[in-house]
């Protein structure tokens, strides 16, 4: 009998130890400055969700919702023995109207709460192709194109957009189809989204400041060097309004 009394005496101390330890753990992080900090300003750093905008077959996606997890949060700034804000670590939450699996939706826009555009570029040769770096330009191929070119496609990050057709092959190196008159959802049958962007063919300075606005998707032909060096210069002059020049994955991401 005295064997279990001991046995028992131990286990209520043990969880008496492990209880006080909590509360003077919980004691000294509530009252760490780090802590309060974090208590004081997560607000600032937390966005409620937005719900995807549908009408009729098209779609404008939502943003997801930013919430600080605290104590993640505190161990992340512990370790680096100060308060600082690049080191929140978030929670997010989908929005209730989402874009996810809309894959018989037209993608009409981004998100308009911030300040991305994605810039889709039309090319057909494979040396004017090989002259653009930029990751975060999306290209327009044809399918005829893809296949004589896939060594170098699949050696590439950028996505690749192609127009909306049925019996498409290559679909591992297609990222997204694009419509231009009636969107026929054909893409759907392969899982991928659709998007409509704004096709230009010339006058490319009047028409990229007359289209400006969050969330825009705009295209350009890139036919020869001027063609590279007009896209640079507008990519500067929109870089010069604080707009982000983003891929279609990141100005579609909820």
């Amino acid at each position: 009998m005295k064997k279990y009394l001991n046995i028992l005496f131990t286990l209520i101390l043990l969880i008496f130890s492990f209880y006080y330890t909590n509360i003077v753990s919980s004691y000294i992080k509530k009252n760490d400055p780090i802590m309060q900090q974090i208590l004081e300003n997560c607000q600032e750093f937390e966005s409620p969700s937005i719900d995807a905008i549908i009408e009729n077959n098209t779609i404008i996606p939502g943003k997801s919702s930013r919430k600080v997890d605290i104590n993640k949060s505190y161990k992340n700034m512990k370790r680096a023995h100060k308060y600082i804000t690049s080191l929140y670590i978030y929670e997010q939450e989908k929005p209730t109207i989402s874009l996810n699996n809309q894959y018989d939706k037209l993608i009409i826009s981004g998100n308009k709460s911030t300040k991305n555009i994605s810039i889709l570029v039309n090319i057909n040769d494979i040396n004017i192709l090989k002259k653009l770096k930029d990751n975060s330009l999306n290209l327009i191929l044809d399918i005829n194109f893809i296949n004589d070119n896939l060594d170098y496609l699949t050696s590439i990050t950028n996505n690749i957009i192609v127009l909306e057709q049925p019996n498409l092959t290559n679909l591992n190196i297609i990222d997204y189809c694009y419509s231009i008159n009636t969107f026929k959802a054909y893409c759907k049958n392969y899982y991928k989204y659709t998007i409509k962007p704004i096709l230009f063919s010339n006058d490319y300075f009047y028409n990229t400041y007359n289209s400006l606005e969050n969330g825009v998707i705009l295209s350009y032909y890139i036919n020869d060097n001027d063609d590279i060096n007009n896209l640079n210069t507008i990519i500067s002059y929109l870089k010069s309004l604080k707009y982000n020049i983003v891929s279609i994955d990141e100005l579609i991401k909820e």
